[in-house]
C-alpha cells in the first residue's frame, strides 16, 4: 500500500472535482470527456456529490459562512413549491423533463413495458413511477447533503405519507426479498424523519428490529437471491440506522457475511461493501486482522478504477458512469466521473480510518 499516496489522494479528487465546476458557480459537470447534453445540464444532484466530496477532504474548513451559505441557498433553490408530485420536493427541471418528453428514450421504453405488463406476469416501473422514484431520490440527496454540512431546506416537505401507520403499509407494501430498494426507501424515512422533525424514529427502528436476520446479519424478510442484496440491501439499512444514531442488530454476523462474499468491481457495490464492514466493525471486534487484510486488498482492487492523467476514479473498470437515475449522462468513456470518484473517495477514507492511517481533518460521510 502506498501510503503517500493515498495522503494526497483527497486533494487529487479536490483538483479533478474543482475542475468540473462551472466558473464561479455551484453548478458542476459529471465528467470532462463523453458528456451528453442531459449530462451538461443537470445539476442539483452533482452539486451535492461535489459538496460532499469538498466536505470530506476538509475544504469547507476553507470557506466564508457566505460560501456555504450560498452553497445551501443554491441546493435548496430546486425546492419546487407546487404539488405536481410532491410540495416542496427537490426538482431538478432538466431531469423532470427528460421524463416527461414525449421524445425521450424513456418514454418509447414505458410504452414497451406497460405492453409487456398487461401480457406477462412482469411488474416493470412505468415511467411515471420511475420519475417519483428519482425525484425521492434527488430529494432525499439533498436533505442528506444539507444536513451533513449543519444546514436544513428552506421549507418543510409535506408528505404522501402523513402518519407512521400510512408509512408503516407502504413498506409492507414493498418486495422485501429485494431488500436493497427496499432497504433504500426505509433509509429515506429515517432521513425525513430527522431532518424534517417527523418524529418517528423509534417507530421505525422498532420496523427494522423486525427485518434483523440473526442468521446473516442483514436485513430482509424473504430470502434474497443474491449476496449483492444481503450486503447492498444491508447497506441500506444500516445507512438509515446511522442517522437515527442507532446500532445494528447483529454486527458480527453480517461481518461474516461479507467476508465470505467480496463484491465486484464497481463503485457503487464497492462503497457498499466497505460501509457494511466499516459501520459494523465500529461495534465488533469481530475479525478485525481478516477485516485489515481485505481492506488492504481492496485499495488495490479501488486502485483499478483511478485515472491518473485526470486525478479522479470511474464508476466502473476503463468506463465512466452512463446514467444518472435513468437519464443518459455520458457515453461510458475510459475517463473518472464525479460520481465515481466521490463513492472511491468514500470508501478509502472510511478504509484509512479503519487502518487507523487516515487524517483528522478528512470527513466520513452519511449516505
Amino acid at each position: 500500500m502506498d501510503r503517500t499516496f493515498y495522503k494526497e489522494l483527497p486533494d487529487l479528487i479536490l483538483g479533478f472535482t474543482k475542475s468540473l465546476r462551472v466558473e464561479n458557480s455551484y453548478k458542476f459537470k459529471p465528467l470532462k470527456k463523453g458528456i451528453t447534453k442531459n449530462g451538461e445540464s443537470l445539476s442539483l444532484g452533482f452539486s451535492c456529490y461535489a459538496l460532499k466530496i469538498y466536505y470530506m477532504t476538509g475544504e469547507l474548513s476553507n470557506f466564508k459562512e457566505n460560501e456555504l451559505d450560498g452553497w445551501a441557498k443554491y441546493i435548496n433553490s430546486f425546492q419546487a413549491h407546487n404539488d405536481n408530485y410532491l410540495t416542496d420536493y427537490f426538482i431538478d427541471p432538466i431531469y423532470e423533463k427528460y421524463y416527461t418528453s414525449v421524445f425521450s428514450k424513456e418514454t418509447v421504453t414505458s410504452l414497451t413495458k406497460n405492453i409487456l405488463n398487461n401480457f406477462t406476469n412482469k411488474n416493470y416501473d412505468s415511467k411515471k413511477i420511475k420519475l417519483q422514484k428519482g425525484l425521492a431520490a434527488e430529494t432525499k440527496q439533498a436533505l442528506a447533503t444539507l444536513a451533513e454540512i449543519g444546514k436544513s431546506n428552506s421549507n418543510k416537505i409535506e408528505f404522501e405519507h402523513k402518519s407512521f401507520k400510512e408509512i408503516e403499509l407502504y413498506l409492507d407494501s414493498l418486495d422485501w426479498s429485494k431488500p436493497w430498494s427496499a432497504g433504500g426507501q426505509f433509509s429515506s424515512f429515517c432521513i425525513y424523519s430527522t431532518t424534517q422533525n417527523l418524529k418517528y424514529e423509534q417507530n421505525l427502528l422498532n420496523y427494522v428490529g423486525k427485518l434483523a436476520d440473526p442468521v446473516s446479519g442483514s436485513y430482509f424478510k424473504e430470502t434474497p437471491n443474491s449476496s449483492r442484496e444481503f450486503i447492498n440491501g444491508g447497506m441500506k439499512i444500516i445507512s438509515g440506522l446511522d442517522w437515527l444514531d442507532e446500532e445494528i442488530h447483529y454486527p458480527s454476523k453480517l461481518i461474516d457475511y461479507c467476508l465470505d462474499n467480496k463484491p465486484i468491481l464497481e463503485g457503487c457495490d464497492i462503497v457498499d461493501f466497505v460501509y457494511v464492514l466499516f459501520k459494523c466493525s465500529q461495534q465488533s471486534n469481530h475479525r478485525k486482522i481478516e477485516i485489515s487484510k481485505l481492506f488492504v486488498e481492496l485499495l488495490d482492487d479501488i486502485q483499478k478504477l483511478f485515472i491518473e492523467d485526470l486525478g479522479g476514479y470511474s464508476y466502473f473498470h476503463n468506463k465512466s458512469q452512463t446514467h444518472y437515475y435513468g437519464v443518459p449522462i455520458s457515453r461510458g468513456l475510459n475517463t473518472p466521473d464525479l460520481h465515481g470518484s466521490l463513492l472511491c473517495l468514500w470508501a478509502v477514507l472510511m478504509i484509512l480510518k479503519f487502518l487507523e492511517i487516515g487524517n483528522p481533518n478528512w470527513n466520513i460521510i452519511k449516505p
